[in-house]
C-alpha cells in the first residue's frame, strides 16, 4: 500500500501495477484491488500484470492473455469473465 501511495503522490497518468496480489493474506489483496478500482474511478489508467485471473477479470476493463510471451486474446474483460468455456480454455478457471 506505501508503493502505490508513493506512486500516485505525483498525480500520474498511468499506474503499473505487477503482481499487486502476490504473497499478500486474502483481506490484504481485497483491499489493494478497492484501491487500483478508486484510481481507475478517478480516472488513473492502470495496467494490472497479475496471474490471480479471477481478481484481475474482476477490475479490468480489457484483458489481454499471454502464454509464452505471445497475446493469445484480447477483449472486453466482462465477456471472458462471463464465457466459462473460454476462460476454462485460456486460463483453467
Amino acid at each position: 500500500m506505501v508503493a502505490i501511495s508513493r506512486a500516485l503522490l505525483g498525480s500520474p497518468g498511468i499506474v503499473l501495477f505487477d503482481e499487486p496480489s502476490q504473497g499478500f493474506a486474502p483481506k490484504v489483496v481485497q483491499d489493494v484491488l478497492k484501491t487500483i478500482q478508486r484510481t481507475k474511478a478517478e480516472g488513473v489508467a492502470s495496467l494490472v500484470v497479475e496471474q490471480n485471473a479471477m481478481a484481475a477479470l474482476g477490475i479490468a476493463d480489457r484483458v489481454y492473455v499471454m502464454d509464452r510471451g505471445r497475446i493469445i486474446h484480447e477483449g472486453a474483460a466482462a465477456a471472458l469473465l462471463a464465457d466459462i468455456a473460454l476462460r476454462q480454455r485460456l486460463l483453467g478457471v
